[in-house]
């Protein structure tokens, strides 16, 4: 059987047990909490564009400890395993007929919550899509995004967090589209025209998708009803936009509403952070959303409400050490500068909290084997890891 649906109030997580569905790895059958909850109303949706699309949808729920009805409460969860598996079944049955752009028109904007409320509210586009970018893992804890400015543009890039090669096409193309058509939809005509982005026959001038997967058969079926172009065979996940773009007011503007939205967005990310059961991601996450230079180990172990040396023991646990996941995390961010951004060596080692070029140019060449120099002129380079 599958783990049981959770129903998360204020203060407490009950009614649950460990998943044990036979599809499922050792490592992934632990005890799951915090960011490795998915919203029940996602999975309710989903069943529902299934449904609507000519299937039947009670084949999702076969296996699993709850039923449809269990989903319609606001505060339900369910394990990420689960989803998965739910996911898997639905891009089985309807992955053909185009599910991912069907379900991202399904996705509105109240679906989102709090999150939604606070970029809905952003000031501007630029501080929707920062509240986007930190508190995406509360709604899809398998995926984060990594922004950075190249020139004119701004280079938002998906990753995942989860090894879920079979979902990983379905799950780039959905969370693409549906930021994608919340972005025209939030974005104030009227300021966006001035700012010269009124939309050219339907589409967001300078606005792309990047995919590497192949172009999907139904995409010619769906491309009139999206705001962009979406490119395929691309060698990254990646939603580009002008850094222009980030100047536009958003719709319904107001900075104390955003504020306090993302107040409570703020307060369930920390909550998230304390439940997690895998400390090493959790940590890695809670960095990445950092800019530099990072946080000690005792300043992240205040942060999870533990003392420092508890906090090493915990990483110990997970075969790791908290150096080892900051020594990631910059290298990522070294990778994806170079790749993407025009900043000198010395400014991206400055930006990465380093006070002394040599120590980072010492640090990169130890990550890559190569010099930051002939990094960026070319050649074969390592991808930037993903996960724990």
């Amino acid at each position: 059987m599958g783990g049981r649906l959770l129903i998360e109030s204020d203060d407490t997580i009950t009614n649950h047990q460990r998943p044990s569905m036979a599809t499922t790895s050792p490592e992934n059958e632990r005890q799951m909490l915090g960011f490795f909850l998915v919203p029940g109303v996602y999975m309710r949706v989903l069943a529902d564009t299934v449904r609507k699309l000519g299937h039947n949808d009670r084949q999702l729920f076969e296996g699993l400890d709850f039923t449809p009805a269990d989903l319609k409460a606001n505060d339900s969860r369910i394990f990420v395993t689960d989803a998965t598996i739910m996911a898997q079944r639905a891009v089985n049955l309807a992955g053909k007929d185009g599910l991912s752009f069907a379900l991202a028109r399904e996705l509105r904007l109240t679906i989102h919550g709090t999150l939604g409320f606070a970029a809905l509210t952003s000031p501007t586009f630029e501080g929707a899509l920062d509240s986007v970018r930190r508190y995406l893992q509360l709604r899809a804890p398998f995926l984060t995004m990594k922004q950075s400015v190249a020139g004119d543009q701004v280079l938002v890039q998906l990753c995942t967090e989860f090894d879920v090669p079979e979902l990983y096409t379905f799950l780039a193309e959905t969370v693409s589209a549906t930021l994608i058509l919340l972005t025209e939809q939030l974005l104030d005509r009227e300021d966006a025209a001035r700012k010269g982005f009124a939309l050219e026959d339907g589409k967001l001038p300078g606005v792309r998708v990047h995919l590497t997967s192949k172009e999907p058969a139904y995409y010619r079926r769906y491309a009139s009803q999206l705001p962009v172009v979406f490119d395929y065979g691309q060698p990254e996940e990646m939603m580009i936009f002008p850094t222009g773009l980030l100047g536009v007011r958003m719709r319904l503007a107001d900075a104390d509403a955003s504020e306090m939205a993302r107040e409570q967005c703020e307060f369930e990310l920390q909550k998230a952070l304390k439940e997690q059961g895998d400390i090493a991601m959790a940590v890695r996450n809670m960095l990445r959303m950092m800019p530099g230079p990072l946080p000690s180990l005792e300043t992240m172990a205040d942060r999870f409400c533990v003392s420092s040396r508890t906090l090493k023991r915990r990483l110990a646990d997970r075969d790791t050490s908290y150096r080892e996941i900051v020594e990631s995390v910059l290298k990522d961010r070294a990778i994806q500068l170079l790749r993407y951004t025009n900043q000198s060596v010395s400014e991206i080692a400055y930006e990465l909290g380093y006070a002394d070029l040599s120590n980072f140019s010492r640090a990169f060449r130890k990550w890559t084997g190569k010099s930051a120099s002939e990094f960026r002129e070319g050649g074969p380079d390592p991808a930037p890891e993903v996960g724990p």
